[in-house]
């Protein structure tokens, strides 16, 4: 740490002839301040005799105060100069600051000064005036007001980290207690906050507001909100606040109109641009990107969230189920409110088997500092379970282009054990890559029904499978209400064994909960993990977490790895496992600058540099169902 060092103020009053030097050294001064920044209700309160030096006198702490539980105390002294330790931006300024003095005796004379020290704001020692004390009444708290020029009030209502006050007091010599107490802006309790207020206007797609990097508010296209003026106060601290607003698109032209309001007075009045948004070449992800500053004097004071993981691995950190960017150990600026805080431990390379745990903490911001660290309590357990239904299909009807219609010879045709080897991979593929990928948050449970042996599942001309067609005929649709997925799954081999000729082989997802799997998608490796079946199923959580919940998946969403900087085996992990981890986990990174037909440069790992994230935690997190 940087050493601090002050000077002395050593103005004497004529007494005797004598000017008392301070008791303290400039060494103790700075063993002080090098504490750090403390609690401003308790330094002003003074709660505790170690956030005030003194110089020239003794101290000690009282229990006889006149607020809160404990007050300072000062004798053997007729010249003393008290200095507070730094304190960060304070709420409820206004022009005039008093603090309560108790004499042990009414002084025959003597005065009392106050001053203030901002330095980052470019405040040094101003002097507040001075109050004569003659007139005090002798053991009661008399309270002593001075006026605060424009200038520092200005500069008290800003964001800053060292202000320190420094009180001065000459009064006859004595043996016997001088008791200080509750230094408090006068009216600062009362005074209105700052209200904040927000209108948004012709939303497509997406809206994103963020404060101080804090992500605070999706608005979608459609939401009921839209066109309101509403309250967003609690998003602002005291002093100057940076919210950013991001317009995202997912196709065609987009639009979006902000306006806000401080105290009544706007002080925003924008919208994207003509010719941004509304061009024939608009591009999909993030099409507008503005930054405003803020300020909002008599919000409260936005505080410091330090947040720490036990252990030497680092933990990502989520804010109200937003991730940040950020890594354990690492401090937020918040302002009060209440905020859920999570941290997610697991591995970060690790071909097959993965770990992970997520941990949370409700926290609420007051006044004062906060430390937390979710990991000292357990973790999360399991928040979503996935009910999914495997439907085997005995056979399939694959169309031959040449011979101009269905072949018999050409039918697939479900073994029994096509039904176990897909079972034993999709339990596998659960237990070893989603539930640990999804921080442990979320896991499948299967049920496999009855084969459909009389309806079979048929190509259309070598166009793909008609599956509307299937569940119309095999009155498979109330399925859907049953489960959260149906797996239809059907063969693309003979009787034999042997591969029927020019299928479509795919497999795919469709209406947010069924998905269609074949044979061919079956892995026959010793490892029963299977990425297609993982890809599909995130497909549906992929289509809640926009249609149901209205965020945002990102450029082309679960296929737009390589838009984001993934690739296949990346970082040493299989298939796309690098990228559906971060997706998983609401981690993937989306840049300004990424376009649905760029392939953007190998991104490694999470960047905290990123303008957005994205993916479906929310859905993992508070659970996937069907409407």
């Amino acid at each position: 740490m940087r050493r601090l060092s002050f000077m002395i103020t050593t103005s004497c009053a004529l007494v005797l002839g004598a000017c008392v030097q301070g008791a303290e050294t400039d060494e103790q001064l700075v063993d002080q301040v090098e504490q750090g920044l403390a609690n401003p209700a308790s330094v002003l309160g003074f709660e505790s005799a170690a956030d005030w030096t003194v110089a020239g006198a003794t101290k000690s702490a009282s229990a006889d105060h006149s607020e809160g539980t404990s007050a300072l105390a000062l004798r053997g002294f007729h010249f003393a100069e008290l200095r507070s330790v730094p304190l960060s931006t304070l709420s409820g300024v206004t022009s005039t600051l008093a603090f309560d003095l108790k004499p042990p005796e009414r002084p025959a004379f003597g005065n009392a000064q106050l001053y203030v020290d901002i330095p980052s704001r470019g405040v040094h020692s101003a002097p507040l005036g001075q109050v004569s004390l003659d007139q005090l009444v002798a053991n009661t708290y008399n309270p002593l007001s001075f006026n605060v020029p424009s200038n520092i009030v200005a500069a008290l209502q800003q964001t800053y980290s060292d202000l320190t006050f420094k009180i001065v007091l000459n009064v006859p010599h004595t043996s016997a207690d001088y008791v200080i107490d509750h230094l408090h802006f006068v009216g600062g309790t009362g005074t209105t906050p700052s209200k904040v207020e927000l209108r948004v206007s012709n939303v497509d797609d997406r809206l994103v507001f963020s404060v101080n990097g804090v992500q605070r508010k999706m608005f979608y296209l459609g939401e009921p909100s839209i066109g309101e003026r509403i309250d967003v106060s609690g998003w602002f601290g005291s002093g100057a606040n940076d919210l950013r607003v991001q317009l995202l698109n997912t196709g065609g032209p987009a639009s979006a109109g902000v306006e806000l309001w401080v105290d009544g007075q706007p002080v925003v009045s924008e919208s994207c641009p003509a010719t941004v948004c509304n061009g024939l070449d608009t591009w999909r992800g993030i099409v507008w990107d503005r930054t405003f500053s803020l300020s909002t004097p008599n919000r409260p004071a936005i505080q410091p969230v330090t947040v720490t993981a036990t252990g030497s691995t680092p933990g990502k950190v989520y804010v109200n189920d937003v991730f940040t960017g950020r890594i354990t150990p690492t401090t937020l600026s918040l302002p009060p409110g209440d905020y859920t805080i999570g941290v997610g431990l697991g591995s970060e390379q690790r071909p097959l088997d993965y770990t992970g745990s997520f941990f949370e903490q409700q926290v609420t911001v007051g006044a004062s500092p906060v430390s937390v660290d979710p990991t000292l309590s357990p973790p999360l357990g399991v928040q979503e379970e996935t009910r999914i239904a495997i439907l085997p299909i005995r056979n399939s009807i694959n169309h031959v282009q040449s011979l101009g219609g269905p072949d018999p010879s050409n039918t697939g045709v479900l073994a029994d054990e096509d039904v176990t080897a897909l079972v034993a991979q999709v339990e596998a593929t659960n237990d070893r890559w989603f539930e640990p990928l999804s921080y442990g948050l979320a896991r499948w449970t299967v049920e496999v029904l009855p084969t459909i042996e009389d309806v079979p599942m048929i190509e259309q001309n070598h166009d793909g499978w008609d599956t509307t067609r299937f569940i119309a005929e095999a009155g498979t649709g109330s399925l859907a209400s049953q489960y959260d997925m149906v797996v239809y799954f059907f063969s693309q081999h003979r009787a034999d064994g042997s591969p029927v000729e020019r299928v479509s082989n795919i497999a795919w997802a469709f209406d947010g909960t069924n998905i269609g799997f074949p044979t061919t998608f079956i892995d026959v490796g010793p490892d029963l993990v299977n990425a297609g079946f993982l890809h599909e199923v995130m497909h549906n959580y992929e289509s809640y977490n926009e249609n149901q919940l209205h965020f945002y998946n990102g450029i082309n969403g679960l296929h737009g790895a390589e838009q984001h900087g993934y690739y296949g085996d990346g970082n040493g992990e299989v298939d796309f496992l690098h990228f559906y981890r971060h997706f998983l986990r609401g981690q993937v990174a989306e840049l300004a600058g990424m376009r649905a037909n760029i392939q953007w440069p190998a991104i490694g790992e999470v960047s905290a540099n990123s303008d957005l994230y994205l993916g479906v935690f929310p859905v993992l997190r508070h659970g996937f169902r069907v409407p």
